[in-house]
């Protein structure tokens, strides 16, 4: 009779074919998260989720340097979440939006470093290929050169190193990103 902990929770995997909205009460704030889901038939369906936005929670593998998407089997996945990023962060209904990048798999992408070369799938990679912290500047700053300087209004670019199943991290990153998004509301405000 197995009973499961909650890492087992944490490793639960299932894709989100449909947009679902939740909401969660942290320290007594109201948030409401939408997953407008990854796959591609699901992207068209995005539009409708974005009236009204305070903020983008994008979540990228950043492990996923050398792997390939699962509905085509070629195009590189992070070239993918990068070209979706481009997409909705430069949308002009999300111009307003505080835009917060989680660059998730950092345990994996430190242990991947050591078996698999990102120079062999990022050529303009010019630093250790076995350093983590230049690896992760590196893919952060793919993502950072993807953002409208015009469009974001000289928003900055929030990022966050990851690991969901490190329940720890996730409430030191949360706590971050509710500040984050507090401190932009406020100062929305104070500009109106």
């Amino acid at each position: 009779d197995y009973v499961p902990i909650r890492q087992d929770a944490l490793r639960m995997r299932k894709s989100t074919k449909t947009i679902v909205e939740f909401t969660t009460i942290i320290n007594k704030i109201p948030f409401v998260f939408v997953d407008a889901g990854g796959q591609r038939s699901q992207r068209r369906k995005w539009l409708q989720c974005f009236e009204s936005i305070t903020a983008i929670l994008f979540l990228a593998a950043a492990s996923d340097y050398d792997r390939v998407s699962l509905e085509d089997r070629k195009t590189n996945r992070l070239l993918e979440s990068l070209e979706i990023f481009d997409t909705i962060v430069n949308h002009d209904l999300l111009i307003k939006a505080s835009k917060i990048l989680f660059l998730n798999k950092i345990d994996l992408l430190e242990e991947k470093l050591t078996i698999s070369n990102i120079k062999h799938f990022f050529t303009s990679f010019e630093g250790d290929e076995t350093d983590s912290t230049a690896v992760k500047e590196f893919i952060f700053q793919l993502f950072a050169e993807r953002m409208d300087t015009k469009k974001s209004n000289g928003k900055a670019l929030y990022h966050h190193y990851t690991i969901a199943t490190d329940t720890e991290n996730i409430k030191v990153v949360f706590r971050d990103v509710k500040q984050t998004i507090l401190q932009d509301r406020l100062g929305s405000l104070l500009l109106h």
